[in-house]
C-alpha cells in the first residue's frame, strides 16, 4: 500500500449533490469549486481540493438551455439541437482519460445522486465497473435514458474517488478516505434522493425515505443507522463532523404557488416549474410533508447522536439546520419582504423561480437582468451560487468560526452567470414547459416516450432523465 496521500487535512465533505455544489442539474469543476464547504473553507484560508473535473459530466444544462434559438421553439419543436453528439463526445473524453497527474485524493468526495449507503459502499472501482457494464461499446453504446443518472454518477465516482488511478486506492469508499486521510473537520451531507427530490421535482406525493438501493443495504432508516456507526467509528483525529439535515421541500422554488392567497404559510396548491410533470401539491398535504422531513431531521440526530454517544463522542457531532434556513428565507410562501436575502444594496434574492426582464435603464447599461428569485438554480432544487454562499456563511455561525467577508454574497451573484448574465432563453423553456403541462391536461399534447437519447429527444425527455440521477 502507498502512503495515504495528505494525511490530516483541515476538512473533508462526503455526501450527495448539495455537498458537491451540483447547481442546474450539472456537475462541474468551478461549481465545486463554489460549494457551500469550499466556500467555508477559502474564508477561513484551510487548504480545501474540490473535483477539478476537465469537463462536465456529460452535460451542462445552463449550456445547452443559453443554445436555443427561441425564435424556432414550439411545444412540440422543443429540441437541445446536437446535444446528442455533445454528450457522446463528452462521453468519449471520459472514457479516454488519463489519470489526473495533479491529485492522487481530494476533499470533497460527494457525488451528485449519491444515496445514502453510496457513502460507505460506493468506490472508484465498483464505479468504473458499472461505465463499463453501461457501455459496451464505448462512446458509440446506444445510451438508454433510464441509465443516464447511473452513467453520470459512475463518471463522478470514477473520477472523484481516485483521480490518480492507484490501484491501490481504487476500492476506497468516500468513508474509507475519511477514515484514512482523518481530517479535523468532516461535513456530510446526504439523504436527499430516496423521494425528497422527487416531491420537489415532479411535485409526486412519494415517501422521501423510500428505501432505494439494491436490497443488500436495507430501507432509508437502516443506512442511516450504518453510516451513522461508521461516524462514530472514525478516528479520534477526526476532531469534529457536521451533519447536515434535510432541507423544507415546501419551500424550494420549483413548487410554485398556484394561488396569490395563503393559508397558515402555504398556498391552496403547487405545481412544478422546470418539468413537464402536470402532478399538482395540495398545500395542506406539501404541509404534513414538511411536517414529516421536520420528524425526518429529530430521527437523524436520534440516531447519529446515539451512535456517537455509545462510541463515547458525543460531543464532536454538530447538526446543520438547513430545514431552518429555508424557512427564514420561504418569501415565496410568506410574500414577507423580511425574509429576502440581500447580496448587495441595490440586489436582493428569494426562493420563488428565477426569472429575469429585459431592462432599459440605466441607458448605458439595458440587458436581461435577475428580477426574481435567484436563491436556488435552474432545477428550482439546488442552490444558486448564492444559496451556497448562504449555507456557508451558517455553517460558520453553527461552528463559531470568522464570519465570511461580507461580500461573499455579492461574488457569489457575480460569479454564478444564471443570476449575474440572466439567459432569457430561460423564460422560453419554463413558458413551453407551462403551455405543454396545459397541453396535457386537456389531452392536445403527446410525449413521445423516446427511451434512447436521440436527435429528436424532445428537451423535456431529456431534463426528466436528468432529474432521474436524483430519484432513488
Amino acid at each position: 500500500m502507498p502512503p495515504i496521500p495528505r494525511p490530516n487535512p483541515e476538512l473533508m465533505t462526503i455526501g450527495d449533490s448539495l455537498a458537491q455544489g451540483c447547481r442546474s442539474l450539472s456537475v462541474k469543476a468551478e461549481l465545486c469549486q463554489q460549494s457551500w464547504s469550499a466556500r467555508l473553507a477559502q474564508a477561513q484560508g484551510w487548504e480545501y481540493i474540490p473535483p477539478d473535473f476537465p469537463r462536465p459530466i456529460l452535460i451542462d444544462l445552463e449550456e445547452e438551455i443559453r443554445r436555443l434559438d427561441t425564435l424556432t421553439l414550439s411545444v412540440d419543436n422543443f429540441r437541445f439541437r446536437g446535444v446528442k453528439d455533445r454528450i457522446r463526445d463528452n462521453l468519449a473524453a471520459w472514457l479516454s482519460d488519463p489519470p489526473d497527474p495533479d491529485h492522487d485524493c481530494f476533499d470533497n468526495l460527494s457525488l451528485s445522486g449519491a444515496l445514502v449507503y453510496d457513502l460507505y459502499s460506493r468506490s472508484a472501482g465498483s464505479s468504473a465497473a458499472t461505465v463499463r457494464a453501461l457501455t459496451p461499446q464505448g462512446a458509440d453504446t446506444p445510451i438508454a435514458l433510464k441509465t443516464l443518472g447511473d452513467l453520470h454518477i459512475s463518471l463522478n465516482g470514477r473520477f472523484t474517488l481516485n483521480p490518480a488511478r492507484v490501484p491501490e486506492f481504487d476500492d476506497f469508499t468516500p468513508l474509507d478516505w475519511v477514515r484514512l486521510r482523518r481530517p479535523k473537520r468532516l461535513f456530510v451531507q446526504a439523504g436527499h434522493n430516496h423521494g425528497l427530490y422527487e416531491i420537489g421535482s415532479q411535485a409526486e406525493d412519494v415517501s422521501f425515505t423510500q428505501p432505494g438501493g439494491d436490497g443488500l443495504h436495507g430501507g432509508y432508516w437502516d443506512q442511516w443507522q450504518t453510516l451513522a456507526a461508521a461516524l462514530a467509528a472514525l478516528p479520534a483525529e477526526v476532531e469534529l463532523i457536521v451533519v447536515a439535515l434535510l432541507p423544507r421541500v415546501g419551500a424550494v422554488a420549483n413548487l410554485e404557488p398556484r394561488e396569490a392567497s395563503r393559508i397558515d404559510g402555504y398556498a391552496p396548491t403547487y405545481g412544478p416549474v422546470f418539468s413537464l410533470s402536470t402532478a399538482i401539491l395540495p398545500g395542506e398535504r406539501l404541509a404534513d410533508i414538511d411536517r414529516q422531513i421536520a420528524q425526518a431531521n429529530d430521527r437523524i440526530q436520534q440516531v447519529v447522536g446515539g451512535a456517537a454517544a455509545a462510541a463515547g463522542n458525543a460531543g464532536r457531532v454538530k447538526f446543520l439546520d438547513v430545514f431552518s434556513l429555508l424557512g427564514r428565507f420561504d418569501f415565496k410562501n410568506s410574500l414577507d419582504a423580511g425574509q429576502l436575502l440581500p447580496v448587495a444594496p441595490d440586489v436582493a434574492v428569494d426562493n420563488r423561480y428565477v426569472s429575469g426582464r429585459f431592462h432599459l435603464f440605466p441607458l448605458n447599461a439595458p440587458g436581461w437582468r435577475l428580477s426574481a428569485g435567484g436563491l436556488q438554480s435552474v432545477d428550482g432544487m439546488h442552490p444558486s451560487g448564492c444559496g451556497y454562499a448562504q449555507l456557508a456563511i451558517e455553517t460558520a455561525k453553527l461552528l463559531g468560526l470568522p464570519a465570511p467577508d461580507s461580500s461573499l454574497l455579492q461574488t457569489a451573484f457575480v460569479e454564478d452567470t444564471l443570476l449575474s448574465h440572466y439567459p432569457p432563453e430561460l423564460r422560453a423553456v419554463t413558458s413551453l414547459f407551462q403551455i405543454a403541462r396545459d397541453l396535457q391536461r386537456s389531452n392536445a399534447f403527446f410525449m413521445s416516450k423516446q427511451t434512447r437519447l436521440t436527435d429528436d429527444l424532445h428537451a423535456g425527455e431529456l431534463v426528466q432523465a436528468l432529474q432521474n440521477l436524483f430519484h432513488a
